[in-house]
């Protein structure tokens, strides 16, 4: 493997003979074609193949003649020379330029540039003549005006050899295709105030939801009587219209359509001339879904100066290159786009997102790398070569929430390559028809391309629009042969109705409600309205794909990425579907969860016998109560085949995400196949993509047993503690001996949790986020345990009091009226008084005068029995006891659990069991992981972790009085150690560390535990030194 020294020398001896050759006269520095041949050597250097047409893709070296034609005409799209590439995605550009550019000064260079490296999402790209070398930013908006040195690092030959680490950095092969480029220029230029640090998705998707809102207000004051008020129609006509604009600019790119076409369309007047080609040429060569001839599009009027702004944004100086910008981000582009909706009340127009919407406030697309990742684990390659090449025809592959398209033109892109490299591997004569040969490789012609797509690729959405998009970015991968444009006669690029067909297989419907709904519920044919919004679709209809469950027994693959929305969000729009889900799919019938989980179970329904499926997932029901029945549902049919973690929250943009892959597979294996990825954005994608899948290679995967996991939370960072754990969970479960319960909530916050200051008398002073150093009476309040300064055994002390116009006797809780209270406790009802106005203005309190001040929402106030408190977030499991009857703890952040048998001795051996090293690792294995270390111990992960319920119930071998004993003890040592001196810690420090060595041992034996597994809970260890935490609160 060539050293970062040995291509140092290389240069360096390059650089020399350059020079040799210069000083000789023997260099026409004019040539482009002699720059780049010095180019192609030096990109030799950094590992580049620049024969290699996967590595570098080169562009013709145009004439002189010909580069003037095109300026002539106004063009601005001449190519970068050399194009960086993995597979067939772009990655960053390099342009060669004659001696003649003044690479330093040029800012039309720099912009040309840049604006190839940001329309493909590059971190950056690169000019040279060889004498010259400049790198570019393209991680923000290019702006023509910006000088040619704006976010730029600029080098001469002069420079090479002494910052060939900058060189190195941004050329060497490796570092490219590892994203380290990415990582380098993820957070440059962010206190820039006059760029605009976005990518093209979101940009042009901003900028298409404005002109549609004008669009739409243009043709709805032009053709009102025809709109009628019909919002649907509307939106259906401006999408349309948008939809077959895009295409049309990226086919002049693309070299299908004459350059410039939709300009000289403008200048003879726009609307009539592209509504008129609509209708007959480009009608006439595409036909298919989008240039259907519409009478109703072609019958309205719309000004021409309605789409100015649109025309002036497609073209220079706009930074987006239509001849590289791939088909993913113009799907990208849609997603964003279309989470919002056009309204139309009272004869005005405009927008809104929509409600799936609006509490992750628009949509973001899927990154390419999850999409290439869940096709690639799904549909293994190998499998499909095996195949052959009469069989891969056959295959059926679904996204059931197509959304823009974003699957399906990966799946597209995936299987033409299997498609082209089993026809080359087995030139099978009644296959030659799909393919050409060109001067150098085999490719697929149209008729290839279309044949992918009507046998192998289907989709289904709820939205009409979404629909549109996907048939509309499948018809721009039939299209998409610009790198062959010698080639488009023979490929078929100028046929007729080249288009016909496509998208028939795009159906809008909603995938997870059949027509059985209206048996269910009939009334929902009395409103038309919910009735159109629910789009009832039928699988196995001659509607839907009757022919693939009757000659397939389902689809051989499914992949997406299901929505993540709350069922609960459809309860109001859509009431009859959200009892439907619940009551139809097992999967739903428990907690708050959301579309994924019946996604999913729809999805396995959806398959063939030996079928496979791929999802992208929020992991929240691997663990959650809310997933019980799909993880049992997965479990018991053994459907897991592998699970791809990611440690990375922020995959996708502007979101905290806690996502994985998950790959199902009807043919039940025996195991499955688990890898979590810790590394960090920038680099993750070349991470995911440089591992094989495990059934290629498994070594950098656990392989677990497929009976290791059951309905129970699922963690899979370690397969011993999942078959401890399993084995474990035969003595049950923790919620099957604690009731686990929440605090008191009380009505507000701000003004009820009172800071002490001093308590004198039966007067406590103290203060509130509303008052600083008030007097109210003790016995109006009660002491709250918050999460502040939470240890084991720690004094049940209350962090703060609250107001607590209640009263309690034997359990039963009494309110107290506002008048009573005000005798009873005057400072008190006189401190709420001074504040009502804005209580009743930040939350919602009872109407009555008498009942004003009382909690909303009242719950265990009755439970002033002695209990055992743990805290929500904290770094470990922690437990203390409260024999108080006036503690509460909060609702927000703290627990309490309530047993049957509520002695002193019960309660301290339940507390010496949450504090243990054993309870500590099962517990942070099915947590949720936090910021800094900390977990969420949430009810539902503590209630599954394994309990030890009839030896805790029998006193097996006298280990809950020994518990009990050893815990107080740890208990008053902890004390006189925060009241030691350093030299007395020491003592008591060597004697807790005894304690709590003797308190895990009767854990381990309340578990009856072999010595092979304590070893394992010992070598894991707690999360945190219960000695050395107590030195935080001394």
């Amino acid at each position: 493997m060539t050293s970062s020294e040995d291509r140092k020398k290389s240069l360096s001896d390059l650089i020399s003979e350059y020079k040799k050759f210069k000083k000789a006269g023997k260099l026409d520095l004019s040539s482009e074609e002699t720059i780049r041949s010095w180019l192609n050597k030096l990109l030799e250097i950094f590992d580049w193949d620049v024969r290699d047409t996967s590595q570098i893709l080169q562009e013709k070296v145009l004439s002189k003649t010909e580069k003037e034609k095109l300026k002539e005409i106004g063009s601005q799209y001449i190519k970068p020379d050399y194009t960086f590439k993995i597979a067939k995605q772009k990655i960053s550009f390099l342009d060669a330029k004659d001696i003649t550019v003044n690479i330093n000064r040029d800012a039309n260079a720099a912009f040309q540039i840049k604006s190839y490296g940001w329309s493909v999402s590059a971190p950056c790209a690169f000019i040279s003549n060889f004498e010259e070398f400049a790198i570019y930013d393209c991680t923000y908006v290019p702006v023509i005006e910006q000088p040619s040195d704006f976010g730029r690092i600029y080098l001469t030959i002069e420079d090479y050899i002494n910052q060939f680490e900058v060189l190195e950095r941004h050329l060497l092969k490796e570092n490219i295709y590892s994203g380290k480029l990415s990582e380098l220029y993820s957070d440059t230029l962010r206190n820039e105030k006059t760029v605009n640090k976005t990518t093209p998705d979101f940009s042009f998707a901003e900028f298409l939801s404005e002109f549609r809102l004008v669009l739409a207000k243009s043709i709805l004051e032009n053709n009102a009587v025809y709109i009628d008020g019909n919002t649907e129609n509307l939106s259906y006509i401006v999408q349309i219209i948008i939809n077959r604009i895009l295409f049309i600019r990226v086919c002049e790119a693309r070299k299908i359509e004459e350059d410039r076409l939709l300009l000289k369309f403008k200048n003879d007047g726009f609307w009539e001339s592209f509504k008129n080609s609509s209708y007959f040429d480009f009608y006439n060569h595409y036909d298919g879904p989008l240039f259907e001839r519409i009478n109703s599009i072609h019958d309205i009027r719309i000004p021409d100066e309605s789409f100015d702004r649109l025309l002036n944004y497609l073209y220079y100086p706009s930074p987006y290159r239509f001849d590289v910008i791939p088909t993913k981000l113009l799907s990208d582009i849609y997603e964003i786009f279309l989470s919002k909706k056009l309204l139309l009340q009272n004869g005005q127009v405009s927008d809104e997102l929509k409600s799936e919407y609006s509490k992750t406030k628009g949509a973001v697309s899927t990154p390419l790398f999850i999409v290439q990742e869940i096709v690639k684990r799904t549909i293994k390659k190998d499998d499909l070569l095996a195949g052959g090449i009469v069989n891969l025809l056959r295959i059926k592959i679904l996204d059931l929430s197509c959304g823009s398209g974003v699957f399906p033109i990966e799946v597209y892109d995936y299987m033409e390559e299997v498609f082209v490299s089993l026809f080359v591997l087995s030139k099978h004569k009644d296959f030659a028809k799909y393919f050409i040969q060109t001067d150098t490789e085999i490719i697929i012609n149209l008729d290839g391309k279309k044949a992918i797509l009507d046998n192998c690729i289907f989709g289904v959405d709820i939205d009409p629009e979404a629909v549109e998009v996907t048939k509309m970015s499948l018809s721009l991968k039939v299209i998409d042969s610009v790198d062959f444009v010698e080639s488009y006669n023979d490929i078929g690029i100028f046929g007729d109705k080249i288009l016909n067909g496509i998208g028939n297989n795009i159906k809008c419907g909603n995938s997870l409600v059949s027509s059985d709904i209206l048996k269910l519920y009939p009334k929902l044919e009395e409103n038309e309205q919910e009735l159109l919004k629910t789009n009832i679709f039928d699988w196995a209809s001659n509607h839907g794909f009757e022919s693939i469950f009757q000659e397939n027994e389902g689809f051989d693959f499914i992949v997406g990425n299901p929505p993540y929305v709350e069922v609960k969000n459809y309860n109001v729009d859509l009431p009859y579907m959200h009892q439907y889900i619940r009551k139809k799919y097992s999967s739903s019938q428990n907690g708050k969860i959301d579309l994924a989980v019946p996604f999913i179970e729809r999805g396995i329904s959806l398959l063939n016998p030996s079928g496979r499926l791929g999802f992208i997932v929020q992991k929240r029901f691997f663990k959650t109560n809310y997933g019980t029945k799909i993880r049992k549902l997965i479990t018991d049919n053994m459907l897991v085949s592998s699970i791809i973690d990611f440690e990375a929250t922020n995959i996708f943009k502007d979101r905290i995400t806690y996502v994985a892959l998950l790959i199902l597979d009807k043919s039940k294996p025996y195991n499955f196949y688990y890898k979590k990825f810790s590394d960090q954005v920038a680099t993750l994608a070349a991470s995911v993509r440089n591992t094989e899948i495990p059934e290629i290679s498994d070594a950098p995967y656990l392989c677990i047993d497929s009976a290791a996991i059951s309905e129970n939370p699922w963690s899979f960072d370690n397969p011993d503690l999942l078959k401890i754990r399993t084995k474990l969970l035969d003595f049950g479960k923790f919620g099957d001996f604690v009731n686990v319960k929440v605090g008191v909530q009380v009505l507000w916050d701000k003004a009820y949790h009172i800071r002490p200051i001093s308590v004198k008398n039966g007067i406590l002073t103290g203060s509130s986020h509303l008052e600083e150093k008030f007097k109210i009476e003790l016995d109006a309040c009660r002491p709250l345990i918050c999460n502040e300064s939470f240890y084991p055994y720690r004094p049940d002390n209350g962090d703060v009091y609250i107001i607590f116009p209640y009263d309690v006797k034997a359990g039963v809780v009494t309110e107290i009226e506002f008048s009573k209270f005000k005798e009873r406790f005057p400072l008190a009802a006189e401190y709420l008084r001074r504040n009502k106005r804005k209580i009743k203005a930040n939350v919602e309190t009872f109407a009555s005068s008498e009942r004003w001040h009382l909690f909303t929402r009242v719950q265990n106030h009755g439970a002033t029995y002695p209990k055992v408190l743990t805290p929500m977030t904290a770094l470990d499991t922690y437990a203390t006891v409260s024999s108080s009857e006036k503690i509460y703890c909060d609702n927000a952040n703290v627990y309490f659990m309530e047993i049957e048998n509520k002695s002193a001795k019960n309660l301290y051996a339940l507390a010496a069991i949450i504090n243990s090293t054993l309870f500590s690792v099962l517990g942070r294995s099915i947590a949720n992981p936090q910021t800094n270390g900390y977990y969420k111990f949430n009810k539902q992960f503590l209630e599954p972790i394994p309990f030890p319920v009839e030896n805790f119930n029998s006193d097996l071998n006298g280990a809950i009085n020994n518990l009990a004993l050893t815990a107080k003890a740890i208990k008053r040592t902890q004390e006189k150690y925060l009241a030691a001196s350093p030299h007395q810690q020491r003592t008591f420090a060597a004697q807790l560390r005894q304690y709590w060595a003797r308190l895990d041992e009767l854990v381990y034996g309340l578990y009856e535990l072999e010595e092979t597994d304590k070893q394992f809970f010992r070598n894991r260890g707690r999360n945190i030194n219960r000695v050395e935490t107590l030195g935080s609160w001394k």
